[in-house]
């Protein structure tokens, strides 16, 4: 059977669509509604950014470190020290705060992942002793070895890298058994860390577990427990209530943020479930699946309200819209498509033409699914482009190829959208009409 890397198949593969948005049969029209207007350059390529409620803060992930940024000048207004040997894979922005949940990973035999928060207002020089330390002990082994080495000798020695490792090795270590920083991980696919009042922060200390984190105090609510598997998404409601846990054990568990306690178990997937979403009211949750179907069950009863179809593989990203009335889901295999949550039927189906490889089905895969406060819906596609769809107006909208797994992110007032840009040319920041 033939194989290919996904480099090799982006490398070649040409964007192509067999449906598209249409209202009435009436084709949606290309459009200038969102605009690029300028961009942030960046020390390096981001892995990850992230975007404050008020747009004024861009932070970006760089190897170790995060790069905070003044949207409104383009300057880098501070550098906030990671550990060596780390990479950061994710960043958001407290709600309405100064702090930044980061996670980071690292290979040390096995991979490791770690959670912290970073504070805005902490003293620059609190940030930066480590770099300090680092070269006053560069220094001083540099004064000592010249008494037994020559010049040349020392210049083939990379202390600076070989100190700097070990004082983080140490770093971490201080920090974890200090409670401010916390094996585990974030959950995945579009999940939010912070709840929408920015007090509480979710992470998973282990697969199939939630730490639920005072993020002033930085001491452990709650520790959830009872899925079976792995957990993939987790959020809390929008009136921050309600905790959903989506996981690969193939339910849905909806717990008390009050007290920790378990309220449900949401059923009926036979796959393992993946992404989820809450709808803006609260009173509806969704969930994709590995079966190839969404479902959505009302919070206050557990009542399976629908099954909804027409997928091909697993999904993965969900988003309703502010008025909740229509639930947007994005799916491997190049697929999107948008439900009337009232009645469940299909009003748009967004589809990257298969047919023009074997490999469309395994490579391409719809995610960063989201609906704007003012009701545009943006996502986008493996190969890094970001595509948008005003149905106000049936206009849409798509960008030019960005770095590819590089979130992008849409402010929270849906007129502003940062996205990464490919080869090392910074940020974008695009203006949505």
């Amino acid at each position: 059977m033939p194989s290919m890397s996904s480099k090799d198949f982006f490398a070649t593969w040409k964007h192509s669509l067999s449906a598209d948005f249409q209202q009435d049969n009436v084709p949606a029209e290309s459009s200038n509604w969102v605009t690029e207007t300028t961009k942030i350059p960046t020390n390096g390529d981001p892995k990850v950014i992230a975007l404050s409620d008020d747009k004024s803060l861009l932070a970006a992930g760089i190897g170790h470190q995060v790069y905070v940024y003044d949207v409104p000048t383009l300057k880098l207004i501070r550098t906030l020290q990671g550990h060596v040997g780390h990479t950061t894979s994710r960043l958001d922005f407290q709600p309405g705060g100064r702090k930044i949940a980061a996670s980071s990973e690292r290979r040390s035999g096995k991979l490791e992942s770690f959670v912290r928060i970073l504070d805005l207002d902490e003293p620059v020089e609190h940030a930066q002793y480590l770099d300090e330390a680092t070269e006053a002990a560069v220094s001083a082994a540099s004064s000592v070895l010249l008494h037994h080495w020559s010049k040349e000798d020392l210049q083939g020695i990379d202390l600076q890298t070989g100190i700097a490792e070990i004082l983080a090795t140490g770093h971490v270590a201080v920090e974890e058994r200090n409670g401010r920083l916390f094996r585990g991980r974030f959950p995945s696919f579009d999940s939010c860390p912070f709840s929408h009042d920015g007090r509480t922060l979710l992470f998973c200390p282990d697969r199939n577990d939630i730490v639920v984190l005072d993020v002033d105090t930085l001491k452990q609510r709650f520790h959830l427990t009872g899925h079976t598997d792995g957990i993939m998404w987790a959020e809390t409601s929008p009136d921050d209530t309600i905790i959903a846990t989506s996981s690969w054990d193939r339910t849905v568990r909806l717990w008390s943020i009050d007290s920790g306690e378990p309220i449900r178990v949401l059923e009926g997937a036979t796959g393992q479930s993946w992404g989820g979403a809450f709808s803006p009211d609260g009173a509806l949750v969704a969930a994709g699946s590995g079966d190839q179907h969404v479902r959505i069950w009302r919070v206050e009863t557990g009542e399976l309200l629908h099954k909804l179809g027409g997928f091909t593989q697993w999904i993965r990203s969900l988003s309703f819209s502010p008025d909740n009335a229509h639930l947007a889901a994005g799916a491997a295999g190049g697929t999107l498509r948008v439900f009337d949550v009232q009645s469940g039927e299909c009003e748009q189906n967004w589809q990257v033409d298969t047919s023009t490889s074997q490999f469309v089905r395994s490579f391409v895969e719809i995610s960063g699914v989201q609906y704007t406060y003012r009701g545009d819906l943006f996502f986008t596609s493996s190969e890094g482009r970001v595509f948008g769809y005003r149905a106000a107006d049936n206009v849409k909208w798509e960008s030019g190829e960005m770095a590819r797994y590089v979130k992008f992110r849409v402010s929270k007032d849906g007129t502003m959208l940062v996205g990464a840009l490919r080869d090392g040319a910074g940020v974008g920041i695009w203006k949505i009409d």
